[in-house]
């Protein structure tokens, strides 16, 4: 508890509708001090409005919030929620990558003088040296945030969050974070949490990653269809599919078997002497009905050979081979030559590089196609409400072709995406994090679309840092280190695929 037994975030029967859809009923949420307290939920289930409250985006329709023991007047103010000392840091950081450090820090409130509103930037260095000793983090105030790793980007947003607060104070709303960094900085990252909620604070962690809530949260709050059905639920003894089971309300199925497809279904996809910004030298093969995997630690080179495959960035050499035609050279060809090739890509970054937010579903669905499926004059509708059955299958919720895609919520968008390439039938399917912030009902809805899709004769690979989704689906996983190929694994388990990475 902090001094004198307040709680620092207490919020009481939230409701918040949008038309006749409630998105938030009747929710009650405590956050203690001095604990890590998660919030968890599918995609959909109010997460997103529940924090949009707490930011002021959104005015609730009743309810109360309350910060050190007083209620806050509805819609929050954002100055309300600074003198309480909360923070919220979102998924993208929000950090300004041509500023420095202190000047991400310091942004919006900056030291000056009174007359002249001159910046005082010794001031600045200190106040950033200062919190940076807080964090027991030693990140260079006057560095560009341009030049550093994930993990010292994260740092700066946790301590830019912190100029609001007074040390063993205040709480710290991380949504989805954790989402982009590697696995070898989260440890790091989890350990700066500890030393701030050892001093009396607390942090509100929303994240997918059921084993990141289970290993580093106290306590965990379950929201389901807009309701609280896991209030504050220790974590100690939990297991992710207890926890699955409180998000979704039925067990989870099975993830696909992996090395489903027993034999090829073809000749085989040659893929020799790849290279790019980070890629020295990868040589394969994927047949079709075959899912391969490619992963490593950070910047080893496996998250840039879907880009260089689909001709999505330049590449220095190489070439792809499918039968019957002649080598496609990665380091001449563009994007449209590998699309007529067959070669699909879904982007990690699905709304910035996979889809247009303000395109309805049916259009995003279809849109790679409109060119030789439609006329100049004439789309057509009839093929694009043809190909939408492909969404039903995949369990798009809501079914609305109409809809903005913009307006899905992440796991949705992704089916959206999966469904626009899928619905082409490529030959080789690329794939870079098809799971990347999507609820553990999505994450299992996906990986058996990946695994049909290959029974169906497509050549998959997908490059991903998460090992249970590799273990999940992959036939082969090949790791790379330095920017080569050093190992590959048939069917490997989610604990040999660790060891592999990590001994690279």
């Amino acid at each position: 508890m902090t001094a004198g037994g307040t709680i620092p975030l207490d919020i009481s029967g939230l409701t918040k509708s949008f038309g006749a859809r409630q998105a938030l009923i009747d929710v009650d949420l405590v956050v203690r001090g001095g604990e890590v307290h998660a919030l968890v939920g599918q995609n959909g289930s109010g997460k997103s409005t529940l924090v949009k409250a707490l930011a002021g985006y959104h005015a609730p329709d009743s309810g109360t919030i309350s910060l050190a023991g007083h209620d806050l007047r509805l819609p929050v103010s954002p100055q309300d929620l600074r003198a309480a000392g909360v923070s919220i840091v979102h998924q993208d950081l929000g950090l300004l990558a041509d500023l420095t450090v202190m000047e991400n820090v310091g942004i919006g409130n900056l030291s000056h003088a009174r007359l002249s509103r001159r910046v005082d930037w010794k001031a600045e260095e200190r106040r950033t040296n200062e919190i940076m000793a807080r964090l027991h983090a030693s990140v260079s105030p006057r560095a560009k945030v341009s030049s550093l790793g994930p993990l010292d980007r994260s740092i700066v947003a946790i301590a830019r969050a912190l100029t609001s607060q007074k040390p063993g104070e205040g709480v710290i709303i991380l949504d989805e974070a954790t989402r982009t960094l590697p696995r070898d900085a989260l440890a790091g990252f989890h350990l700066m949490l500890r030393t701030m909620v050892a001093a009396g604070g607390s942090v509100l962690l929303i994240s997918h990653n059921l084993e990141e809530v289970l290993e580093h949260a106290d306590r965990v709050t379950v929201l389901r269809d807009g309701r609280v059905v896991g209030a504050g639920v220790p974590t100690k003894g939990l297991t992710e599919q207890g926890l699955a089971h409180l998000m979704l309300g039925r067990e989870v199925d099975e993830s696909p078997e992996a090395g489903a497809a027993t034999h090829s279904l073809g000749p085989p996809i040659l893929i020799d002497g790849v290279r790019g910004a980070l890629v020295e030298d990868a040589s394969f093969t994927v047949s079709p009905g075959e899912v391969v995997g490619l992963t490593g630690i950070a910047g080893a080179g496996w998250e840039e050979v879907p880009y260089l495959l689909a001709g999505a960035v330049p590449a220095r050499g190489g070439t792809v081979s499918i039968q019957g035609e002649r080598p496609l050279s990665l380091r001449t060809s563009k994007l449209r030559d590998s699309l007529r090739r067959g070669i699909s890509l879904l982007p990690e970054r699905r709304m910035e590089e996979g889809l247009a937010g303000a395109l309805t579903v049916l259009d995003n669905l279809t849109l790679p196609r409109i060119g030789h499926k439609g006329r100049p004059w004439y789309v057509g509708r009839a093929w694009q409400r043809q190909e939408f059955e492909i969404l039903r299958d995949l369990d798009i919720r809501p079914l609305d072709p109409d809809m903005p895609v913009g307006k899905l919520s992440g796991g949705n968008q992704q089916k959206v995406l999966l469904g626009k390439w899928l619905a082409g039938s490529p030959r080789l399917l690329l794939l870079h994090e098809p799971t990347q912030a999507v609820d553990v009902g999505a994450r299992n809805d996906i990986l058996h679309a990946v695994r049909d899709a290959a029974s169906r004769g497509i050549a998959v690979v997908v490059a991903s840092i998460h090992p249970a989704d590799l273990s999940a689906v992959c036939d082969r996983v090949m790791v790379m280190s330095g920017g080569v190929v050093v190992d590959a694994l048939e069917r490997p388990t989610e604990q040999a695929l660790l060891e592999r990475i990590y001994a690279a």
